[in-house]
């Protein structure tokens, strides 16, 4: 566990292996689903999306408001700096509000120590159109905050621009990449500007199907 936490290529190579294999269980029981789920409705559905690999949605624009909830101000800080960090792409922007009501998104706190992710995002989605309605960004304390896992503040900075990145539509990629599944290796990169914008230069996908896949 010690070599784990304190060797960072070893560490990625493991969450990449870890994630890997869940993204092959979850297509695996995704065969066995009544064909009917897969199909695109036309009626105005709403389907929950805990989002890993494959988010498969986006904003009708690129930008939303986002409400912070946090009561500990490391990870307030942290999540107002991914935010920034975000908007200084000019990709897409997150625009902070003080009413709860008025956001699209909540970003807020998590706290379990059983699923080895240090965050998850949580979108909601019309199935007819393939645009996100609201969601949920959480920072999982129980890693995040304790020093047994040695997240730096850099390190918790990426993890809230990974979440962010799910929020807007991204899925994990291998690449050099914020949205690596390993989630706290690196900041936002170009290819992740260049992946927002195109991404909102398409029209979404639209589907029935629920995808419930914890992210690291």
């Amino acid at each position: 566990m010690h070599f784990y936490q304190t060797n960072l290529n070893f560490q990625t190579r493991v969450n990449i292996g870890i994630a890997a294999v869940k993204d092959y269980i979850n297509r695996f029981q995704a065969s066995f689903d009544d064909p009917s789920t897969t199909k695109t409705t036309k009626q105005t559905t709403k389907a929950t999306i805990k989002t890993d690999n494959d988010t498969n949605g986006r904003w009708t624009s690129p930008k939303a408001t986002i409400y912070l909830d946090f009561q500990n101000q490391t990870l307030d800080d942290a999540m107002r700096e991914a935010i920034n960090a975000w908007n200084a792409t000019g990709a897409f922007t997150f625009q902070i509000v003080n009413n709860k009501k008025a956001a699209n998104l909540i970003a807020t706190t998590m706290q379990n120590n059983q699923d080895q992710a240090a965050g998850l995002t949580d979108m909601s989605i019309n199935t007819a159109t393939g645009y996100f309605m609201d969601g949920h960004v959480y920072l999982n304390t129980a890693y995040l905050l304790n020093p047994e896992y040695g997240y730096t503040h850099e390190r918790i900075v990426n993890t809230a621009e990974h979440e962010l990145g799910h929020a807007i539509g991204l899925s994990h990629t291998n690449q050099i990449s914020v949205m690596q599944p390993a989630g706290s290796n690196y900041g936002i990169q170009q290819i992740d500007i260049t992946d927002v914008q195109r991404l909102y230069a398409k029209a979404p996908t639209t589907s029935t199907k629920q995808t419930t896949v914890n992210n690291n």
